[in-house]
């Protein structure tokens, strides 16, 4: 996935809310400016991006969110079921962008396990702690270190976070 690939992604779909979103500060944004609600011949509603106005937001501190990138995105569909087949569960991949420091989503918790890939940039979360007294402990690849201290991604690197694991994050670093 890269730049180009999102951006292709994002003009060729009508990405609603909540598939796409963007949060700044641990708050979803309200859905204004950067899209603009159209209707069709049918009398359809929808919300048609704008290019600058989005690109303005990102700037300004916001992180984008994009659920099931897999189903738009040809290669990250391959690997999802290549990992399905592998461990024989449903795979979804999300994929989310920052342009700042600004944590976008806050500190939460995920009621599934979670990969992250880093594709550019870098990443910093703060310490994590387990929600519940079931959460193994995090399997880092090259790159990156485990909870429970902050630990910093750079490109190419992975994550696995176990589910009920708190978890936040800002950029650190961005490349362009």
């Amino acid at each position: 996935m890269t730049w180009d690939d999102l951006n292709n992604i994002l003009a060729a779909h009508r990405l609603e809310p909540p598939r796409m979103r963007l949060s700044r500060d641990g708050e979803t944004l309200l859905v204004g400016g950067y899209p603009t609600p159209v209707a069709t011949r049918r009398h359809t509603a929808w919300h048609r991006l704008h290019p600058a106005e989005l690109h303005s937001r990102l700037q300004e501190g916001a992180s984008l969110s994009l659920d099931s990138v897999d189903e738009l995105h040809p290669p990250i569909a391959r690997l999802c079921e290549a990992i399905e087949r592998e461990l024989r569960t449903r795979v979804q991949a999300n994929l989310y962008a920052s342009w700042s420091a600004t944590e976008g989503f806050g500190v939460h918790w995920d009621d599934h396990d979670t990969v992250v890939v880093q594709l550019d940039g870098a990443k910093r979360w703060p310490p994590s702690s387990t929600t519940t007294g079931t959460c193994a402990k995090s399997w880092p690849t090259a790159g990156c270190s485990p909870p429970p201290t902050s630990f910093h991604c750079s490109p190419n690197a992975a994550s696995r976070c176990p589910r009920a694991r708190s978890t936040g994050s800002s950029s650190s670093d961005r490349s362009d």
